[in-house]
């Protein structure tokens, strides 16, 4: 027993020696984190600084645009947008390649070149004046999100004269405003999500890297507490009143408070922290299996399916406050339009009906009958329509859009879906070990449980507290490190 608390004792000191100091910055920028995000510019921002579109000269379906550009590839996303005064398909083809296509004349998009980028940079921005610009071929420190946004480099980086000294992207193969970060931005990315996620440049550009990095430092992590909070433990007193340590310096008497009294939160957590990577695949990814997308979508994208002009769909296609965006979808092997005025805002068109006019949302009856259709022999447990957040579908600033249809499946793995009828879309799917990793990470990480998260500032007292308990245990952790180090030189 001796020896094993002495093994016990050498682990959580020589881990914590090496680990110390990342504890801190990871508590520090957590405070950070509590109120910044990392900046990047989602589509409902993005739909907010497009100007109305002209889709007058859209006279081409996809199918024609397609055969006159000469593209015979497989597509997996189409959206018609404009591009400055025309109007202009933007794909994604199975292969992961960005394109576009004009939609008046069906010519092939040849790519933005640096007035033309100045132009919708200026267009974007309403009116801002070019202080300089720059073809980027590797991502930079702002374009983290570029795969998960669909663009890939080269982005022409357009650095805008003004006063919040702003910097507009935009994505040389599809002519695209991508990316929109100011000053104050990225400030405070460096105090709250750059450090919490070790994410330097070098770093985003080589993602197994940064990936392995995360995993084994929270791992080595996560055994460092644990050491901690045995010991803890064995080398508890009984005394009267409040002193119960030992150690009579006071910075190992601290250590010893500070880790008893918020050592299991600081251990759960950078465990949660390690699970955010879903490491060893341990838990499924909360969307549709490819062949499970297949079937919802009722195969690949058949854009011959597409015959109502995009012109006429898009003088149906008006939500309020205005039409921005159309998005082309298939669902159950039928091709709809989607017209977004924002995040909120939308219609719903078929794409093959002439006689067919726009829908805010489909009837609910065949989602659920689909659903059985890919869940065969498994009963319907449950289907009923969210008008507020459950312990899943949820967003802590409401930006997840409402109502969703949430069906329960009677399967072994208890598979729910989350179905957006305003865009036929399975937006969640849930299932046993992904609702137990919604809980250890999102639960323990970020206390968003239900009765907590919406309590304001409730929820940030709590978070404050745990989260100051959680530094002073790193701040004598790196005090004794400091000491050790100067002892030994």
């Amino acid at each position: 027993m001796k020896k094993l608390i002495k093994l016990t004792l050498l682990i959580h000191r020589y881990l914590g020696f090496a680990l110390s100091l990342l504890f801190v910055i990871w508590f520090l920028s957590g405070f950070a984190m509590m109120y910044v995000k990392y900046p990047t510019m989602r589509y409902h921002e993005r739909l907010q600084r497009l100007p109305l579109p002209d889709f007058s000269h859209a006279n081409l379906t996809i199918a024609q645009a397609l055969d006159s550009a000469g593209i015979k590839d497989t597509l997996r996303s189409i959206r018609l947008g404009m591009l400055l005064n025309r109007p202009i398909y933007r794909i994604t083809t199975i292969k992961g390649t960005y394109q576009a296509i004009f939609a008046d004349d069906g010519t092939l998009f040849k790519g933005t070149d640096s007035a033309s980028a100045a132009r919708l940079a200026i267009q974007f921005t309403k009116g801002g004046k070019i202080k300089s610009t720059e073809l980027l071929t590797e991502i930079d420190q702002w374009m983290a999100a570029a795969r998960s946004q669909g663009y890939s480099t080269p982005v022409y980086r357009i650095h805008i004269d003004d006063p919040a000294r702003t910097y507009v992207y935009v994505a040389a193969q599809t002519g695209e405003v991508v990316q929109m970060v100011n000053a104050k931005q990225r400030f405070l990315a460096w105090l709250g999500p750059i450090p919490h996620w070790i994410y330097p440049t070098v770093l985003l550009r080589n993602r197994p890297l940064w990936n392995d990095i995360i995993v084994w430092s929270s791992t080595i992590g996560s055994v460092m507490c644990i050491a901690g909070i045995v010991m803890g433990f064995v080398r508890y007193k009984r005394n009267r009143g409040l002193a119960f340590s030992p150690y009579k310096k006071k910075w190992f008497r601290w250590h010893h408070y500070t880790g008893f009294a918020f050592g299991i939160f600081v251990f759960t957590w950078v465990f949660s922290g390690l699970l955010s990577m879903t490491p060893w695949d341990w838990a499924p990814f909360t969307r549709l299996e490819p062949d499970e997308s297949a079937q919802w979508t009722g195969g690949v994208l058949d854009v011959g399916k597409f015959n109502v002009s995009p012109d006429a769909a898009a003088r149906k296609l008006n939500p309020e406050p205005g039409l921005k965006e159309v998005q082309l979808v298939q669902w159950n092997g039928k091709p709809y339009y989607i017209g977004y005025a924002d995040e909120r805002h939308s219609h719903m068109l078929a794409a093959d009906q002439e006689v067919a006019q726009a829908v805010t949302q489909l009837d609910l009856a065949p989602f659920v009958s689909k659903l059985k259709e890919m869940n065969p022999d498994v009963p319907v447990k449950e289907a009923v329509v969210l008008s507020e957040y459950d312990d899943y579908y949820y967003s802590k600033h409401h930006e997840k859009r409402l109502p969703v249809l949430r069906v329960k499946m009677a399967s072994e793995d208890e598979r729910w879906y989350y179905v957006d009828p305003a865009t036929a879309q399975v937006v969640l799917k849930h299932q046993d070990l992904s609702r137990l990793e919604r809980w250890l990470y999102h639960g323990l990480h970020s206390f968003d449980f239900r009765f907590l998260v919406y309590k304001r500032p409730l929820w940030d007292i709590v978070m404050i507290v745990l989260m100051i308990g959680g530094t002073l245990v790193s701040v004598t952790g790196v005090v004794l490190t400091w000491k050790w180090v100067i002892r030994k030189i």
